[in-house]
């Protein structure tokens, strides 16, 4: 009888381990896609910026990076006239305002699916404080099994 409560208490445990194992690569998984949320967030934020920026300069100049490592300081002749990127390489012509409004809108979106992944990130981690928890049980009833001293 104690053989089969060890074992199920063994069994129990191996359990809990894989599913606290699974719950630290989901949080590492969205962790990850979090921080390139983030990432592409601040870039696009920035392109905002910059946007906004050029059309009150005179002679409005802008860093082009060629390749390894190397820049151009450029001088942009139109700073109303955009290419945007919409997306599977469909390029449109758009005014600056357009544009700014359009990446303003996916800043937007990007941190309310920033906010859902964290909360996503924060039940994960309570589900795998509530194994931890089970799991401290677990072992507290193995060794109880086995202290003779408990066992009377």
């Amino acid at each position: 009888m104690v053989n089969n409560m060890e074992n199920g208490n063994a069994r129990e445990l191996q359990m809990l381990e894989q599913y606290l194992e699974q719950f630290t690569q989901q949080v590492e998984a969205y962790s990850r896609q979090l921080e390139m949320l983030e990432n592409r967030r601040v870039e696009t934020a920035t392109a905002v910026e910059t946007l906004k920026t050029l059309v009150d300069q005179k002679e409005p100049t802008v860093l082009l990076q060629i390749g390894g490592g190397a820049s151009l300081r450029v001088h942009v002749p139109d700073t109303n006239t955009v290419l945007l990127n919409i997306g599977a390489d469909v390029i449109v012509e758009r005014t600056n305002a357009e544009v700014v409004d359009y990446l303003e809108e996916r800043v937007t979106e990007m941190e309310a699916l920033a906010k859902k992944i964290a909360e996503s990130i924060g039940q994960v981690q309570k589900q795998a404080h509530e194994v931890a928890k089970r799991m401290e049980s677990a072992y507290a009833q193995v060794q109880a099994q086995m202290d003779p001293r408990i066992q009377g």
